[in-house]
């Protein structure tokens, strides 16, 4: 399998550094565009799949790619991202100064839970299972997966049998491709979070 795992597009929580979580943020202007931008990218790879998450920035960005892949996008709730509680729509600058050590906890990975949210254990277990179902029902296609930062995060640290010690580990930015191929023996991470794409016409 060849599998590329896409962020979606900006929006105005975070192009304001805001948690989103299962707040259901459109896309903005610069999202949309960046998700055209991903569908050129895209195009030449041929994919036979396109799965997405069932929140709205998620979706609009697989939407956009759609067409031009000449796919329809499968939604599936367990790429959806991490539920953040009562950080949702919170401003990361804000939490880091008035819950300063439970963020710091948090940022340290000795929280697994946000107040009031999902705990990291529950995202891990469902991405995992989402992996597994599209790697027997694929193995020898190229899949596009359309989510948040989050899932893509739980998923390389599996692949790369890592101690899921932080979310803040990998870089993973709005409307960035990461590529990781093999099985279900072997997935092997290509790279992560690339953005030349954005920069072309």
């Amino acid at each position: 399998m060849k599998l590329f795992l896409i962020r979606h597009g900006e929006t105005p929580w975070t192009r304001a550094r805001r948690y989103q979580g299962r707040s259901d943020i459109p896309l903005n202007a610069k999202g949309r565009k960046q998700a055209r931008a991903i569908a050129r990218f895209l195009k030449r790879e041929k994919p036979t799949r396109l799965y997405t998450s069932g929140l709205r920035r998620a979706q609009e960005t697989a939407q956009i790619i759609a067409p031009s892949l000449k796919l329809k996008p499968q939604v599936d709730p367990c790429l959806n991202e991490l539920d953040f509680g009562s950080w949702e729509g919170a401003h990361y600058p804000e939490l880091s100064k008035n819950s300063s050590a439970l963020f710091r906890r948090w940022r340290e990975g000795k929280l697994r839970r946000p107040p009031g949210g999902e705990s990291v254990d529950l995202l891990a277990r469902r991405v995992r299972k989402f992996f597994r179902k599209i790697t027997k029902r694929h193995p020898e296609e190229t899949v596009v997966v359309v989510t948040h930062g989050g899932p893509i995060k739980m998923f390389l640290f599996d692949v790369l049998g890592a101690r899921r010690a932080s979310l803040w580990s990998f870089r993973v930015d709005p409307a960035s491709v990461s590529l990781v191929q093999g099985n279900e023996a072997l997935f092997q991470i290509t790279w992560t979070n690339q953005t030349h794409h954005l920069n072309s016409r």
